[in-house]
């Protein structure tokens, strides 16, 4: 107990400033060029333990609160896995599919076909919002992703999906349904009760698996700017703009049910959770579609440092802070 009392006063602090260490965790990761090479292997791993972590620690009271509002609960899931692909699906239709090119195209389809951000919850634990609605949200839409996600794909990406869908479904089942296995086997063994005490080193520990994912995302990056700056700065306005305008235009059709909830449902809809698609695909993701995925990682990784003075307001007001009707007042679910 000695030993470990030191590690998890230093996982506790980490945890309690995690949205700062996750924006630092990028920037790490893009500084070890060396190192991505060769932890890009374990990506598949990294995900692995988000996906089981993000369940294990899932508060199921919470989610019976969000089952008591069935219509919020329809809301958010209905924007937040429907809104993602349509809007994908309008801006290629408007743009022209032949007029972008394949890797490029493939990465804006996976964003279309994606998953709610996987770290949305973990974000607003650290923003001290309740993710409730939102994990509930993630639950089931983690759980369609082998089912739904590749076939989204095919129809927005057409021929610059470089696998069978087939395929790509069956390795997503390996990956995301076998962490919800693991998931609840923690849960079993741990208990939710030990896992909430020790929530802010379960952050900290978060924050650790973030930074490895940096690492292991940022391989090639540095050699793509080199090589072609123009087309990573293409890139990156590309994946900043689709997280910005999604997480606003989010925010604000999801704020009849609260500013709090808007906000953590804005992320998750906003900054989708393509890296289980990228890790399936392996090594027959062309170089183009793995740069767009690595430089999506930037808005995501910088979020809650970047909502963390909404998230402030939000809970002043919630405590009373702020006069009734004023700009951040919640509204009642």
């Amino acid at each position: 107990m000695k030993l470990t009392r030191p590690v998890l006063r230093l996982l506790a602090f980490m945890g309690r400033h995690g949205s700062m260490g996750f924006a630092l965790s990028i920037f790490l990761g893009l500084a070890l060029p060396q190192l991505a090479a060769t932890l890009r292997p374990l990506l598949p791993v990294t995900i692995f333990i988000f996906v089981a972590l993000t369940f294990a620690r899932a508060d199921f009271s919470g989610i019976k609160r969000a089952l008591q509002s069935p219509k919020s609960l329809a809301a958010a899931f209905l924007w937040m896995t429907l809104m993602p692909p349509i809007l994908v699906g309008v801006a290629l239709a408007l743009i022209g599919r032949e007029a972008i090119e394949p890797g490029l195209l493939l990465g804006i389809a996976l964003i279309g076909a994606a998953p709610p951000l996987m770290g949305f919850p973990a974000y607003a634990a650290v923003l001290g919002l309740d993710s409730s609605l939102g994990l509930l949200v993630l639950v089931v839409a983690v759980a369609l992703t082998p089912a739904a996600a590749p076939s989204l794909t095919a129809w927005l990406a057409g021929a610059a999906v470089p696998m069978d869908p087939a395929v790509l479904a069956i390795r997503l089942v390996g990956l995301m349904g076998g962490g919800m296995v693991v998931a609840f086997a923690i849960r079993k063994l741990a208990g939710g009760e030990r896992l909430r005490r020790r929530r802010h080193e379960l952050d900290g520990f978060n924050v650790i698996i973030y930074f490895l994912f940096a690492v292991a995302a940022m391989d090639g990056v540095i050699d793509a700017f080199r090589a072609d700056p123009a087309k990573v700065a293409l890139y990156l306005a590309v994946v900043t703009g689709i997280c910005v305008v999604g997480t606003i235009i989010s925010f604000f059709v999801l704020r009849p049910l609260g500013d709090g909830p808007a906000l953590v449902l804005g992320i998750g809809a906003g900054m989708r959770n393509t890296a289980p698609l990228v890790a399936a695909m392996g090594a027959a993701c062309p170089p183009d579609t793995y740069l767009f995925f690595a430089l999506l990682q930037f808005p995501i990784y910088l979020a809650p440092v970047a909502v963390a003075p909404f998230a402030r307001l939000i809970r002043r007001a919630a405590q009373g802070a702020l006069p009734a009707g004023s700009a951040g007042a919640n509204r009642p679910s």
